[in-house]
């Protein structure tokens, strides 16, 4: 039996899993198993006797943690740790870890390339242009410059995202009360309520984490707030908005466009309504993606392991309470 087991509960998104395996052979005798599990039932019958879990979109709840007898970290590939049942982890001494520094560059590109598709149209006009039309497409394209982008929080990626508007738009404002205004203000953007962001903004870009306050933040009520000309914009989390209500909202004009990166639920139903729109761009969760990101993305789970295995503190420690464990 190896010293160390390590359980990667699910890893659909890439081609291997060498590079997390090179890193963890640093631990010596070590055993990786790699599953493709994503529910509660299936991640329980492997956990039991786990030294350290690896998981993208599999659920571990405080019943997968309550079968954890040796378990001391849980790393997560990617930012968003909504999948994991914090206060467990911690009740049981459990590390959480993401990969907190990575992809910046690229979610806030995707949100500009978004903004900028959604603003001259360019998904819209190809369609169409496709299907015969030509010069005179009946889509009317306000100056970007005069027009009025809110972005929903304002952490490091939002702040990326501000900094390449400012040279395409001369009113961007942010909302978040986590964030001083004046920190804000240096950063170029005027601070802002959500709900004036709402009623003013001719763009909105999502770029908030998930949480009980954020959850379906953007329904039916939001929507009716919204000027109907309004482009709203995810790159933040899919349960931000409520699927049903965007597709309300774009059928019954509330708004004008929509651009999407992440779903309540993926991958997307085939038949989903709103892959037959025409007003909508739509990506697969991919706003994170590039080369060197990927690689930063199965290397830091990896490393995290390694380090809290051999007693030291890790790098992107979401329970901080847990940084006792380490002095």
């Amino acid at each position: 039996m190896a010293k160390y087991k390590i359980v990667v509960t699910d890893w659909a998104e890439y081609d291997n899993l060498d590079n997390e395996r090179r890193i963890l052979e640093q631990l010596g005798d070590v055993e990786v198993l790699d599953y493709f599990y994503k529910d509660e039932e299936d991640i329980i019958k492997i956990v039991d006797d786990c030294d350290a879990l690896i998981a993208q979109f599999g659920k571990i709840t405080e019943k997968v943690i309550g079968a954890m007898k040796k378990c001391k970290v849980i790393c997560r590939y990617g930012i968003g740790t909504d999948g994991t049942d914090i206060p467990a982890a911690t009740a049981k001494n459990i590390c959480v870890c993401n990969v907190n520094d990575y992809c910046r560059d690229e979610v806030s590109t995707h949100a500009m390339a978004f903004l900028l598709d959604a603003n001259r149209r360019i998904t819209q006009t190809t369609q169409r242009l496709k299907g015969g039309e030509w010069y005179k497409l009946g889509i009317e394209i306000p100056s970007l410059q005069k027009s009025t982008v809110g972005i929903i929080s304002f952490g490091r990626i939002a702040r990326a995202t501000a900094e390449k508007l400012r040279p395409f738009c001369q009113n961007i404002w942010a909302a978040d009360k986590y964030v001083d205004d004046d920190v804000m203000r240096k950063e170029g953007v005027e601070p802002k309520s959500t709900e004036e962001i709402l009623a003013g903004a001719d763009y909105i870009i999502i770029h908030a984490p998930l949480t009980d306050e954020t959850f379906h933040m953007f329904n039916k009520e939001a929507f009716k707030k919204m000027k109907p000309t309004a482009t709203l914009i995810n790159v933040g989390r899919g349960a931000i908005v409520d699927t049903n209500d965007l597709v309300w909202a774009l059928e019954n004009k509330e708004i004008g466009y929509a651009c999407i990166d992440v779903f309540e639920k993926e991958p997307l139903d085939k038949d989903h309504p709103i892959l037959k729109m025409e007003n909508v761009s739509l990506t697969p969760h991919r706003a994170w993606h590039s080369n060197e990101s990927q690689k930063t993305l199965q290397s830091a789970p990896a490393e995290e392991i390694v380090r809290v295995l051999t007693g030291q503190k890790p790098v992107n420690l979401v329970n901080k309470e847990l940084e006792k464990l380490f002095d």
